[in-house]
């Protein structure tokens, strides 16, 4: 009689196999500590000078080839410099047609507001934007100042116009005549807006404390 009896079904057989299968097929420890004999990929990627930087600090770009022969050709790769700083023109797109927006719903607010009649909504849209060069100013202003927002001579230019915009805004909606204010406001609460908008959230927290302060230091009122 056998001394052991023979597997059934599949299952019985598999873990017969994985029973009598020896654990010394891939030999089983700890990594070596010490350091490499040969070349490493950094030092023949060195060799190749695949990793060099160009004069300006930044990394040329290389395209290596392998020949049938078994030789490496590099051709490096001409690039445009990038260094020239691009207008981003779908963000000056963007920023200008909200700014036309917003001073189109400020001209009719103000008509509604001092308008002897209720305002006729077409021929206010005519003359606000078709007959009148403030989106053309507005895009123009945009294209010039909102790629550079960033730079701190350009916060400082931000900020000031903020400042003064809303404070002029502010003295003219308290002292100026209502035919004045019609046409200072959507321009003035325009630039407001963008100006606050471009900076820095905690220098624009301090412009509109400052506009604040000087309201209440003028005696006029917010609503």
């Amino acid at each position: 009689m056998a001394s052991q009896e023979a597997p059934r079904n599949r299952r019985e057989r598999r873990a017969q196999a994985r029973q009598q299968s020896t654990h010394n097929e891939i030999p089983l420890g700890h990594p070596k500590q010490q350091a490499p004999t040969g070349k490493t990929l950094i030092d023949i990627a060195e060799e190749r000078q695949l990793l060099q930087r160009s004069s300006k600090g930044t990394p040329s770009v290389t395209t290596t080839r392998i020949d049938p022969d078994g030789s490496i050709t590099e051709t490096p790769e001409t690039s445009a410099s990038s260094d020239n700083v691009s207008t981003p023109y779908l963000d000056v797109l963007l920023y200008s047609t909200s700014l036309i927006l917003l001073h189109f719903t400020l001209t009719f607010l103000v008509h509604h507001q001092y308008g002897s009649e209720r305002p006729a909504l077409f021929p206010l849209i005519l003359s606000s934007t078709v007959y009148s060069p403030a989106p053309w100013l507005i895009l123009l202003l945009v294209a010039l100042l909102h790629p550079q927002a960033s730079h701190p001579s350009m916060q400082l230019v931000f900020a000031t116009m903020a400042v003064v915009a809303g404070t002029w805004l502010i003295q003219a909606s308290n002292n100026d005549p209502y035919m004045a204010v019609m046409k200072k406001a959507p321009a003035l609460g325009t630039l407001w807006v963008w100006g606050v908008v471009e900076l820095r959230w905690e220098i624009a927290a301090a412009c509109l404390v400052v506009t604040g302060a000087w309201g209440w230091w003028k005696g006029y009122a917010f609503w």
